[in-house]
C-alpha cells in the first residue's frame, strides 16, 4: 500500500514539474487545455446523443405499452371472486402479488440478480437434501411406485 502511495506521489510530482516548467510549461498547459476542451465537447456531444436516443426509445416503449395495458373491465371482480373461492382475504392476495413481483425483480436484476439466484439455488438444494429422506420414507417400504419401476425397466431395455 505504501508503495502505491509512493508511486502515485512520484507521478503527480513529475506531472506538475512537466506542466509548471518555466520554459515550456505555458505551451504544454495550452496543449493540455486544448485536449481537455476537445474531450469536453466530445463528451457533451456523446451525452447529448445518448439523451436523445434514450428519449426516443422511452417514447417508443411508452407508445407500445399503452396497447396491452388497456383497461380491463371486470378484472377487479374476477380477482375478488377468485380470492373468495380460495377462502383468502383480498388484501393477502394483493400483498402476495406485490411480493412475487418484488422477488422476480430482485432475481432478474442484471447486477445483483446472479448473486441472489446462486443463494436461492443453494437454499433450494439444502432444502431438498433435507426433504429427500422424508419423501423416500413416505413411499411404502422405500420402493418406487409401479409406474416408476416400469419406466426404469423400459429405460434399461433400451440401454442394453
Amino acid at each position: 500500500m505504501q508503495t502505491l502511495w509512493l508511486l502515485g506521489g512520484l507521478g503527480v510530482g513529475a506531472g506538475l514539474m512537466y506542466l509548471l516548467d518555466p520554459e515550456k510549461g505555458a505551451t504544454r498547459r495550452d496543449v493540455v487545455r486544448g485536449y481537455v476542451g476537445d474531450y469536453g465537447r466530445q463528451t457533451g456531444d456523446l451525452l447529448d446523443d445518448t439523451r436523445r436516443t434514450l428519449r426516443r426509445q422511452a417514447q417508443t416503449a411508452r407508445a407500445r405499452a399503452r396497447v396491452p395495458f388497456r383497461r380491463q373491465p371486470g378484472l377487479g371482480e374476477r380477482l375478488r371472486k377468485q380470492t373468495e373461492e380460495l377462502g383468502l382475504p383480498l388484501g393477502l392476495c394483493l400483498l402476495g402479488g406485490v411480493g412475487l413481483g418484488a422477488g422476480l425483480v430482485a432475481l432478474l436484476e442484471p447486477h445483483g440478480g446472479p448473486r441472489w439466484r446462486a443463494w436461492l439455488r443453494e437454499q433450494a438444494r439444502a432444502y431438498w437434501r433435507k426433504a429427500e429422506p422424508l419423501l423416500s420414507s413416505a413411499v411404502p417400504n422405500g420402493a418406487p411406485p409401479a409406474d416408476a419401476r416400469q419406466r426404469e425397466e423400459v429405460h434399461a431395455a433400451h440401454q442394453g
